[in-house]
């Protein structure tokens, strides 16, 4: 299972902003729609995605992870062949959005949700395993994307995507189990033997599971909530404008593209370690962490003017990327149980989205009002300051326990 998420998140990566970038250009040259109109479309896309992804963690729960992922990959797969026919505004609004929604959003949410269903005790360590594959998409796919582009177009890259990414389907209609108890285990490795310590602390844990809705009433979810938007946010404006704030305080644009590089290399083992971290010490200082690190990435930010401090830069954020994601993904199963997972990582998400779509927003306003972003830049860091204090206090909800019935 958790190979099977790491490809997952390996093949979403053409549905994922870091994928979709090469594919910009040409598009834009071929269809003749301006940058603007994208950018809009692109947004439309990502917000759409946000309400879908969060409707179908409630289907999750209810039919399973084999059947949402394999009819998933199936519809990517449509939605890759469809952009690669696209002629128009309305067509590529609409592609965008069958694009982002099946390989950006709901397959991400199919794979995460899995692995933690299938690990307890070593659920950081396996989410931040499964991130391998991620990893490997970003370094792998683009440059390939860029190479097929140049050789046989942008259409035909779209449609030989489809074609690799259609594998998935029967890998996931032949492998894939939602739940270890579906095949007389429980998380872990565990057999099902109803003597052992393991067995009963996780059939305890099954009957304390939180819905939705229950989380939502209590407080420590909402705190929850605002340390994965406002890192959302920051981390996904700042990218979107990276390249043009870097040039603006005098770094050349080979230097400010390769703060991303930098980033990347970081990343990785920086999510390793928070996983790791996360098993020891508890997911809820992961991402404490992470909200520090994305304030010291704001600061530096407001002096970065030379090559020193552009490697640093990119060094902040790439800790700050490997922390907060795995912090989130980790503490949402160790606080509110694996039954309702779905809609409990689906509204994780769904909140993730919708601060990603408007994160670019202020830095945008800031330079249109002012000619810099430092505005932005320095007014933001107060945003993460206080989700550090939120991520500190949100402690464990009250245990629940739920009727014998309700385990299945």
């Amino acid at each position: 299972m958790l190979t099977i998420s790491a490809l997952a998140l390996l093949l979403s990566t053409p549905a994922q902003s870091y994928g979709f970038s090469v594919f910009v250009d040409p598009m834009l040259a071929d269809l003749g729609v301006s940058r603007s109109l994208l950018s809009v479309a692109y947004g439309v896309a990502t917000l759409a995605s946000a309400g879908f992804v969060f409707l179908i963690g409630h289907v999750i729960d209810r039919r399973g992870h084999r059947l949402v992922m394999a009819v998933t990959a199936a519809v990517y797969v449509g939605a890759l062949l469809f952009m690669g026919s696209v002629t128009g505004t309305v067509s590529l609004i609409l592609g965008l959005t069958v694009l982002r929604t099946a390989g950006g959003s709901v397959l991400s949410l199919a794979a995460r949700t899995l692995v933690s269903q299938w690990f307890d005790r070593r659920r950081g360590r396996a989410v931040s395993l499964i991130n391998v594959g991620k990893t490997l998409g970003m370094a792998i796919v683009p440059s390939a994307n860029a190479l097929l582009i140049a050789e046989y177009g942008w259409r035909d890259t779209w449609r030989l995507n489809a074609l690799v990414i259609l594998l998935l389907v029967p890998v996931a209609v032949l492998l894939v189990r939602g739940r270890p108890e579906e095949i007389g285990q429980f998380p872990d490795g565990k057999l099902a033997d109803p003597l052992d310590a393991a067995t009963i602390d996780s059939i305890q844990r099954e009957r304390e599971s939180w819905t939705v809705g229950q989380a939502l009433r209590t407080r420590v979810m909402w705190l929850l909530l605002s340390a994965t938007i406002v890192p959302a946010a920051i981390t996904n404006g700042l990218s979107f404008n990276q390249i043009s704030i870097l040039t603006q305080a005098g770094l050349s644009p080979t230097t400010a593209a390769m703060t991303f590089a930098v980033e990347s290399a970081v990343t990785l083992p920086m999510t390793l370690l928070s996983g790791w971290l996360a098993d020891r010490i508890g997911p809820r200082y992961v991402l404490a962490f992470g909200q520090v690190a994305l304030l010291l990435t704001l600061i530096c930010l407001t002096f970065t003017a030379s090559l020193e401090m552009a490697i640093l830069f990119g060094v902040l954020r790439g800790i700050t990327t490997g922390s907060w994601v795995l912090g989130t993904e980790v503490i949402m199963p160790v606080y509110f149980g694996r039954r309702y997972l779905g809609s409990i990582v689906g509204l994780s998400f769904a909140s993730a989205f919708a601060g990603a779509a408007i994160g670019p927003i202020p830095f945008g306003v800031a330079y249109d009002l002012t000619g810099s972003y430092q505005v932005a830049t320095i007014g933001l860091a107060v945003l993460p300051a206080l989700t550090t204090v939120a991520a500190l206090f949100a402690k464990p909800p009250a245990r629940r326990r739920l009727p014998a019935r309700a385990i299945g």
